[in-house]
Formats: structure tokens, C-alpha cells, sequence
């Protein structure tokens, strides 16, 4: 990718791979952490060249199988090998190599990079999960000074590290995000990650024992409950409604010990309702949740709102 002007290694952290390299997913079939569509429908971008530059046309359809897989690794290379057998058994031996990155090398710290993302945090503007391709674009926009995926990276990674604590960093659905530190933050993700993913268990997980619910619909209120094994009774009880649902929150307001996010809701029913909605049909909605905290961290009230 030396034409774009793009490591391998930078590639990767755009598409939320950090300390993870591209190359080593595409070639090693063993790799559980593989790209999923939405990721490569970015590689065009990245890449600034058409897909047919990247699938070549010719290309049967069907599987491409390797076997006899192995993993290379000498002092100056990196790679994988493979054996692909054609229609009559002979079978060639294809070879992927990277060449290594140079031990005790050091990157500059891109100061006017790090000083904007600072801004940028003291400024609200990373309040909300962000995945690093995002972030990227946002400061080739706005951005008066010239730098690289690679200062990007190693910014993320100074902010979020132990001894700044500025910004947090964790893998949401196999792709790393990045939002300014608050543990009241990382606790509305987990639940709202656990939600869209059909984990109860794990919705509950920082809900206090005595934790209220409340689900409040056109200014009425219907839904009331009290304690956390009557909220993840209910929330079992609606599981086979939905073929997917999905809450994305697109604000956060922290007020002590009270959190308020606005949500943009949508699912797909699974099956037909009493009040008239019928199986397939798409819902989208747009509503807040307001979460309140004890001083342990632990989820104390939650009220959804919708209209």
C-alpha cells in the first residue's frame, strides 16, 4: 500500500483493528477476528481506488480453499503460506510476506495532533462512541495542520492510556471505539450494548438489586417495576418479539449522578401485537433514557422515554 502512502498497521486501526494488521487477517483463514461487511465496503475509500482494483474480475465465483496453512515469522518477515489444489490435484504453494517493523523505533508524538484532540474532548465533541475511521474524517476537515493514521494512532493511544485516563478505548461488536472517559459513559454503553445484542443478563449487570423501571410513553406512564430480577423478567419476556432491534444514542448529558442520553431506536418484529403492529413491519423511533447512579457506580433508576 506503499502507493497510498499507508502502512498496513495504519490501515488496520482505521477499520478498527488496532495493533492488528490487515494483511494478517486475509491471509491466515485461522483468524477468528475476521472483517465484516461494512468494514470492507470501506476499503475503496481508504484506498482511494475502485473494487474492481481490489476483486479481481476474473475471479471465479464460489470458495477459495487453503489448506496446509502455516505461519511465518523470521527476523526481518512476517506472513503466512498456503497450498491452493486446481480441479486435477496440483497443488501450488502461495506465500504472503510483510516485512517486519524495526525494533526500538519511535514515533514522534504529533504535538499539534494531540493538543486538538484535547480540545476536542474538553469541547464535548468525543462524548459519544466513536470509531476511529470517524474521528479521521472529522479532522481532515477541520484539522489547519497536516498529519498521519500513524500520529492518529498514537495519539488515541497516549490519551487512553493509564496515565492520561482522558479517553476510553473498547471493542463494541469486533470494532475498537473511542469516547472521553466517564464511568458512568462505559456503563450506558455496556447496557445499551447488551440490549441490541439480546443479552438480558448482561443488561442487568450494573443495575443495583433494588433498581426501578420505568417506561413512559406520550407523557403516560406504562410500565412500572422495582427490583433487578422482576426488570430482567421482563426483559426475557419480549426477546422473541423482535428479529433485530437496535438503540444507537446520539447525545450524552451527565448531571452528577444522573445521566440523560437521546436514543434513535429501530427493530423488526417477530411476530404480530395486540395493539395492531404486525410481524416484519420496521420500527423507528426516537425517545431518551435517563439513568441514575449511586455513589458504588450501580444503576438505580432507569426511565425510558418515547413519543
Amino acid at each position: 500500500m506503499a502507493h497510498i502512502g499507508m502502512e498496513d498497521e495504519e490501515l488496520s486501526f482505521l477499520l478498527g483493528k488496532s495493533n492488528n494488521y490487515v494483511f494478517s487477517f486475509i491471509a491466515n483463514p485461522n483468524d477468528k477476528n475476521k472483517f465484516k461487511s461494512d468494514q470492507v465496503d470501506l476499503l475503496p475509500y481508504l484506498l482511494n481506488c475502485p473494487f474492481s482494483d481490489l476483486f479481481s474480475n476474473n475471479c471465479p465465483k464460489g470458495n477459495i480453499q487453503l489448506f496446509h496453512s502455516q505461519k511465518i515469522d523470521t527476523d526481518e518477515e512476517i506472513g503466512f503460506s498456503h497450498i491452493i489444489y486446481d480441479s486435477n490435484g496440483k497443488g501450488t504453494r502461495i506465500i504472503w510476506t510483510k516485512k517486519k517493523n524495526q525494533k526500538g523505533s519511535f514515533r514522534k508524538t504529533n504535538k499539534d495532533l494531540l493538543d486538538f484532540l484535547k480540545k476536542w474532548l474538553d469541547e464535548g465533541i468525543l462524548d459519544l462512541p466513536t470509531p476511529s475511521i470517524d474521528i479521521c474524517k472529522k479532522l481532515k476537515s477541520e484539522a489547519q495542520f497536516t498529519f498521519s493514521i500513524s500520529d492518529l494512532e498514537k495519539c488515541t493511544k497516549i490519551l487512553s492510556s493509564k496515565s492520561k485516563n482522558l479517553l476510553t478505548k473498547e471493542t463494541i461488536d469486533g470494532i475498537i471505539y473511542y469516547w472521553k472517559s466517564h464511568p458512568q459513559t462505559s456503563i450506558i454503553v455496556h447496557y445499551i450494548n447488551a440490549y441490541n445484542a439480546f443479552k438480558p443478563k448482561d443488561m442487568c449487570k450494573n443495575m443495583a438489586e433494588d433498581v426501578v423501571f420505568e417506561n413512559i410513553h406520550d407523557s403516560n406512564t406504562t410500565m412500572s417495576l422495582k427490583g433487578k430480577d422482576a426488570f430482567l423478567e421482563q426483559a426475557m419476556s419480549v426477546l422473541d418479539l423482535f428479529v433485530n432491534r437496535k438503540q444507537t444514542f446520539t447525545s450524552i448529558l451527565h448531571r452528577g449522578n444522573i445521566s440523560e442520553i437521546t436514543i434513535d431506536y429501530e427493530a423488526k418484529l417477530a411476530k404480530d401485537l395486540p395493539n395492531g403492529l404486525k410481524k416484519g413491519q420496521e420500527l423507528r423511533l426516537k425517545g431518551k433514557s435517563i439513568f441514575e447512579f449511586s455513589d458504588d457506580g450501580k444503576i438505580v433508576k432507569l426511565v425510558d422515554v418515547s413519543s
